[in-house]
C-alpha cells in the first residue's frame, strides 16, 4: 500500500511539474534532449527557477521544481540533496520570478487562404498574431513566449535577444475560433540571461589576464617558467569558462520544436590542416613541474610558439605541439587577423627537447566551418530584420486584402528563418565546444 501511496504521490508530482514547467519558466531544452547531446548528468542545465536531481538507479539528471526535489530525494527516488543543493533550492523559494519583459499586440491579422490551405477546421482559422516583444531592465538572451488562444497553444523562441530597455516586433501564426482569445506571455525570468552575462565577463577578465601576461614573453632568452606556467593555468580555467557559456547557448538557441537527434550538430571534427597558416617555434625550457608520466627518463617543458595568419583571417586557430613521446592540441583565444600572429604557450613530455615542434592541427580546418556558420546567422539576421520593418510598416496603416495576404506571408517567412537562425546558432556552439 505505501509503494502505491508513493507511486500515485510521484505521478502526481510529474503531472504537475511538467505543466508548471511548460506554461511558467523558459530558456533552455530539457534535461532529456540535453543528454541526447551528449551531455553528463553534471553539465545538464536547468532552466530557471527549476533544481537538478539525479535518480538514483540510473543517474540521469531531471529538473523540477524545488518542492519536488525535496520530495523525491526524501522518498530515495533522487541522490540526497547536498548543503549546496539546499541553499539553491532556498534561494529559489525566495525569489519571485517575475517575467523579464512583456508582449505587447499590434494586430492580429486572419491568414490567407490562397497562401495556407488545409490547415484548419470548421470555425477555427489561422492568424498571424503580430505582437512587440518588450524586455524591462535587464536583456533577455533566447525571448520565449507562450502564445494561446481558444484552440491551439504554441511556445515559441524569438531569433534575437531583448536587450534591456528596449522592444523589437515578430510574429507567431496560431489558431483560433475568436481572435480575440489570442493572447502571448513572456515567459523569460532573466535568471539564465544573468548567467551568460556573468560567464562572458569571467571569460573577458581572463583573456585580458592571459594578454598581459604574453606580453611579459620575451622573443628569445630565458623564459620565465613562472609566468608560462601562469598562463597554462589561465587557459584551463579559461577552456572551462567558454565550454559552459557554449553549453548554455547551445541549449538555450534549440528550438522548442527541434529534436537534438535530428539537428546536424557534428560529433567529431576531421579535415585538412588550414591553407595560408603557418606556426613557428619560439622556445622550448624544461618546466618546474615534472611530467605526469611513469617513465622517469621524460621531462616537462613550457613552449612558446606563435601562429600567423596569411591574407585571410583564422577564425579559430588550433595548433598541435608533437614530441618524441606524445601530442598536444592547443586552442588560441582568438581569432587571427589577417596578416599578423598570435603568441601561444602548452606543456609537452619530451625525451629530447629538440624533438618539440608545433604544427597546423587537423583540426585548424574547422575555422572555415565557423566562418561560415557565422556568415549564415548574419544574413538570417537581416532577413529577419528586413522583415520584421516591413511587417511593423504594413501593420502602422488599415490594411486591405492584398495587405493582410503579404502580413500573412511575412509572418511564414519570419516562423521559418526564426527556427533555422535558432538551429544554425546552436550548430555553431555545438561546433565550437567540441574543440
Amino acid at each position: 500500500m505505501k509503494s502505491i501511496t508513493f507511486l500515485v504521490f510521484f505521478l502526481g508530482l510529474i503531472l504537475v511539474s511538467s505543466t508548471f514547467t511548460t506554461q511558467g519558466f523558459a530558456d533552455v531544452i530539457s534535461p532529456r534532449q540535453q543528454m541526447n547531446l551528449d551531455f553528463t548528468s553534471e553539465q545538464v542545465i536547468c532552466s530557471e527557477g527549476l533544481v537538478k536531481i539525479i535518480k538514483k538507479s540510473n543517474g540521469n539528471a531531471s529538473c523540477v521544481k524545488p518542492a519536488t526535489a525535496e520530495k523525491l530525494s526524501q522518498n530515495g527516488w533522487a541522490n540526497p540533496l547536498t548543503e549546496k543543493k539546499l541553499d539553491e533550492i532556498k534561494m529559489i523559494k525566495s525569489k519571485k520570478g517575475q517575467p523579464a519583459g512583456t508582449i505587447n499586440e499590434i494586430a492580429t491579422v486572419k491568414q490567407s487562404t490562397k497562401i495556407i490551405k488545409g490547415t484548419t477546421t470548421a470555425g477555427i482559422s489561422g492568424y498571424s498574431y503580430i505582437f512587440e516583444a518588450c524586455a524591462a531592465s535587464k536583456t533577455v538572451r533566447s525571448p520565449e513566449i507562450f502564445v494561446t488562444s481558444d484552440s491551439e497553444t504554441k511556445h515559441v523562441k524569438l531569433a534575437e535577444m531583448l536587450k534591456a530597455n528596449s522592444c523589437y516586433p515578430s510574429s507567431v501564426i496560431i489558431k483560433a475560433a475568436d481572435p480575440n482569445s489570442i493572447s502571448a506571455t513572456l515567459l523569460n525570468k532573466g535568471g539564465i540571461s544573468e548567467k551568460i552575462s556573468s560567464l562572458e565577463n569571467q571569460i573577458t577578465d581572463l583573456k585580458e589576464r592571459i594578454t598581459a601576461a604574453k606580453q611579459k614573453i620575451p622573443k628569445s632568452g630565458d623564459q620565465n617558467p613562472e609566468t608560462l606556467s601562469d598562463i597554462v593555468s589561465l587557459k584551463k580555467e579559461l577552456k572551462s569558462l567558454q565550454d559552459q557559456l557554449r553549453r548554455y547557448l547551445m541549449v538555450l538557441y534549440l528550438p522548442t520544436s527541434a529534436r537534438a537527434t535530428e539537428l546536424d550538430i557534428p560529433k567529431s571534427i576531421t579535415g585538412k590542416p588550414l591553407d595560408g597558416m603557418i606556426v613557428n617555434l619560439i622556445s622550448v625550457t624544461e618546466s618546474v613541474g615534472k611530467p605526469e608520466s611513469s617513465n622517469p627518463d621524460f621531462k616537462r617543458y613550457d613552449v612558446v610558439f606563435e601562429a600567423c595568419a596569411g591574407n585571410d583571417p583564422v577564425r579559430l586557430p588550433v595548433i598541435t605541439i608533437v614530441s618524441d613521446s606524445t601530442s598536444t592540441t592547443v586552442k588560441l583565444i582568438d581569432k587571427i587577423i589577417p596578416n599578423s600572429c598570435q603568441v601561444g604557450v602548452a606543456k609537452i613530455n619530451a625525451l629530447d627537447s629538440n624533438s618539440i615542434a608545433p604544427k597546423i592541427s587537423t583540426n585548424s580546418g574547422i575555422s572555415d566551418d565557423v566562418t561560415k556558420l557565422e556568415t549564415k546567422i548574419d544574413q538570417l539576421q537581416k532577413d529577419i530584420s528586413d522583415l520584421r520593418k516591413l511587417l511593423t510598416q504594413l501593420t502602422s496603416k488599415k490594411l486591405d486584402s492584398a495587405g493582410e495576404e503579404k502580413v500573412t506571408e511575412i509572418a511564414l517567412n519570419i516562423a521559418e528563418l526564426r527556427v533555422e537562425l535558432l538551429e544554425t546558432r546552436a550548430k555553431l556552439h555545438a561546433l565550437l565546444l567540441l574543440v
